[in-house]
């Protein structure tokens, strides 16, 4: 069953800013005198963005390539003199890439509009945005970041290799393939969470991290529902499955209620006829601290409760789901608005919209099925309507991924031996996997390899202990590593060759000594020292990262621009991967000790082999690696002001140990947990922001890594990385230039870019794993 909640019309979310580059025709002209250069500090304030979370939401561009709200307008054709074509600087200035431009010395100055059309026209050009929580308490903030001009062709984020995959998120008011982030249930959006290239994430991913997630919030009511055996809630159930609610018949739709679900607070005085009244007492008895929280990692995993052997859980999961349907379908009514229904559901509590996602997921994915026995008794069937889209999803999974077994993988999946275990009985993951009853956020991943794992008898139990309550792990089998795509091996190895990046997992990687052959383990990694972004490093970030440098001046020297160039000649083939090591820790975290059997925690470290010598990288920092977003005809000059250093991978990186003082980064404060069990107070909270530096003041400048080559380069470079503790920008060259790429760290606040090009194309997976 699919929402039909938030279809919009370009009318209802106008847009205030021009969000293309209008290219228009050269004006051509300039200022002859010499105008010195001046220097002025980066613009560190300026006034609060108007909000858009809580509001009819005027529209704002996609991050991704996904639902492009406008088209990418190409450059107009020149102007004719007379019966001649004369190219416009503009078109010179791309045929030739040098700076100045033609008929330019370096000692003049460009008009405001002449600077827009050489500098500005193809660039990457970032947005953000600070949303206020709806009824939170002051300070708690979401964050998003969004592309100018983006384009089908322009985006930093993974395609969804299969429909089932985008179950990872959800939008709650709108069709579910509009995947605005700032319109999903779950926060940070993980329609986001991961980069084109394997081990990275997006801009606007990385951005959302720095915000909060659900705010405290405290619940009163008392008011419990009617008690209901739970073949009265199954027979509800398969009724509103089939049928729906009798909106024709307000009579009945009132009588069902308030008889034999819940009581009416005014049924002798002004009964709750009206749909809005019925929608407020569900709400109300559904936030009675007695219900399953699904807003809390730990429930997320709902097979859990509606196939537990525990009969007294599994009813009151099925109670909770009855009400919630209930809920889902009165808000879902034909009789509501659009408009009306994204206003309420934005407005929810979070326990009570988690709800609706389950009922949502239920009817989408689930029919249960009534029938009589020869005794004349009821009984309830369950049908699995996705469990053939779930096969195939996993199949695609584990193809990906290389899986050393598929011949016993595809067996299984066939289903033809009948003394083989239903698939959805394997484990209450495999039972949530192939029913499709997912929840959006980070179970996904767990989800489907879990229920790999479980359709493998070959791995036996050593790798039953992978949970999305401890996600910096990964495991061994036979000869081959994966990795979680939240822990820091992942993130690394994700740049090597044959490695590749499906529904938050990462392999096949290259095979450790130090594990058993089958053995799952966790990491050890500490949190990065990146400075937290603040809501004046989001909303200030458009003018902090304009390309003119100083777009309010009417004109712009010459000279205060440049376009760097990574050296492509002089590459080195030289660094090698030569080990994945671990060390077990000594003193093994209390969650290791889960009987025999139960992963230990590791510190992992890489060594590379270089020149005849070996450089050990520690991956101690869960550090993040953004994936540059693309842009349009580069080469494009870089303003003086976005300082930055260029350093080759082979020429004294392994020898710098404090970027992190010479950028300009200052000690980082302890992170605010992101838990609503465990948020600090509003008043805490503020001044714990007030007290912390605003990040973009730490960002001095830049380092530039030129890991181009082999993969091996830039693996090392992600690997010096999370040594030292910088997360980084991934740019390749072959998509976006080196001047996009460094404002973007600009953009993001973070002080380090490794340019790449993807590995060489004669590497592939030549010799990689067996292949």
């Amino acid at each position: 069953m699919n929402s039909d909640i938030g279809r919009r019309e370009p009318s209802q979310r106008d847009l205030g800013v021009n969000w293309s580059h209008q290219y228009s025709e050269w004006q051509v002209g300039r200022v002859v005198a010499q105008v010195p250069r001046t220097r002025t500090s980066p613009i560190f304030t300026r006034s609060r963005v108007a909000r858009h979370g809580s509001q009819p939401n005027p529209q704002r561009p996609s991050s991704s390539g996904d639902n492009v709200l406008l088209p990418f307008r190409h450059m107009p054709p020149p102007r004719r003199a007379e019966s001649y074509s004369h190219p416009t600087p503009l078109e010179e200035f791309r045929s030739s890439r040098r700076w100045p431009p033609h008929g330019y010395r370096m000692d003049e100055v460009l008009n405001h509009q002449v600077a827009e059309d050489v500098i500005s026209a193809g660039v990457s050009t970032f947005k953000g945005y600070s949303d206020e929580i709806p009824n939170a308490p002051l300070g708690y903030d979401r964050f998003y970041a969004v592309m100018d001009s983006a384009h089908p062709s322009r985006t930093d984020r993974s395609l969804f290799q299969h429909q089932a995959y985008k179950d990872i998120s959800l939008n709650m008011t709108g069709p579910s393939d509009s995947l605005f982030p700032w319109l999903s249930l779950d926060q940070p959006c993980m329609a986001y969470a991961f980069g084109k290239s394997a081990g990275t994430t997006t801009f606007n991913f990385w951005v959302s991290k720095s915000g909060s997630s659900n705010p405290p919030m405290k619940f009163v009511a008392d008011v419990k529902p009617r008690k209901l055996k739970l073949l009265q809630i199954l027979e509800r159930l398969a009724h509103l499955e089939t049928q729906g609610l009798e909106e024709e018949d307000p009579d009945e739709l009132y009588r069902y209620l308030y008889s034999t679900l819940i009581e009416d607070p005014d049924r002798f005085g002004n009964p709750h006829y009206r749909m809005e009244q019925q929608i407020t007492d569900l709400i109300t008895v559904l936030t009675h601290p007695s219900w399953i929280d699904f807003s809390n990692p730990k429930n997320q995993v709902v097979a859990k409760f509606f196939d537990s052997p525990d009969q007294h859980r599994k009813q009151d999961f099925f109670h909770q789901l009855l009400l919630s349907v209930e809920l889902y379908l009165r808000i879902h009514s034909s009789g509501h608005l659009d408009k009306a229904k994204r206003k309420l559901i934005l407005q929810l509590p979070p326990t009570i919209a988690w709800d609706l996602a389950v009922a949502q997921r239920w009817l989408e994915n689930m029919t249960i099925t009534k029938s009589r026995t020869s005794q004349n008794q009821s009984t309830f069937s369950f049908e699995l309507r996705s469990k053939a889209r779930q096969k195939e999803a996993l199949k695609t999974f584990a193809a990906t991924l290389k899986w050393p077994n598929m011949d016993e993988i595809d067996y299984v999946l066939d289903e033809k031996d009948r003394e083989e275990k239903a698939l959805e009985d394997r484990s209450a993951d495999a039972m949530s996997w192939f029913s499709g009853i997912i929840l959006p956020g980070k179970t996904l991943p767990w989800l489907i390899m879990n229920s790999l794992i479980d359709c493998d008898r070959d791995t036996g139990e050593a790798l039953k202990y992978l949970t999305h309550m401890h996600p910096s792990a990964g495991f061994q089998y036979r000869a081959n590593t994966y990795w979680s795509s939240q822990c820091i091996v992942g993130k690394v190895l994700g740049a090597a060759r044959g490695v590749t990046q499906i529904a938050g997992w990462i392999g096949p990687c290259i095979y450790t000594p130090d594990l058993k052959r089958t053995e799952c383990v966790r990491i050890r990694q500490k949190e990065p020292l990146d400075p937290r972004l603040t809501a004046k490093d989001v909303d200030t970030m458009d003018i902090r990262t304009n390309p003119l440098g100083r777009p309010q001046e009417p004109s712009h020297p010459v000279a205060d621009y440049e376009v760097p160039m990574p050296d492509k000649d002089d590459v080195t083939d030289v660094i090698r991967m030569e080990k994945l090591s671990f060390v077990p820790l000594r003193e093994q975290p209390s969650s290791s000790r889960q009987g025999p059997g139960a992963p230990l925690t590791f510190d992992a470290a890489i060594y590379f082999a270089c020149g005849g010598e070996s450089w050990p990288m520690k991956l101690r920092y869960d550090v993040d690696f953004i994936q540059a977003f693309p842009c349009h005809q580069g080469p494009h000059v870089l303003f003086y002001e976005f300082a930055y250093k260029a350093i080759k991978i082979d020429d004294g990186l392994v020898d710098m140990h404090d970027w992190g003082r010479q950028s300009g980064r200052t000690s980082r404060p302890p992170s605010r947990p992101s838990s609503s069990r465990s948020s600090p107070s509003p008043r805490k909270a503020l001044t714990l922001t007030a007290a912390t530096e605003d990040a973009h003041v730490q960002v001095r400048k830049v380092l530039a890594i030129e890991a181009l080559g082999v993969s091996d380069n830039e693996v090392f470079a992600r690997a010096w990385c999370a040594h030292h503790g910088h997360s980084a920008i991934i740019a390749n060259i072959k998509e976006t230039c080196m001047a996009c790429a460094i404002r973007e760290a600009y953009a993001a606040c973070i002080s380090v870019v490794i340019f790449t090009e993807g590995g060489k194309e004669t590497e592939k997976d030549k010799g990689v794993n067996g292949y």
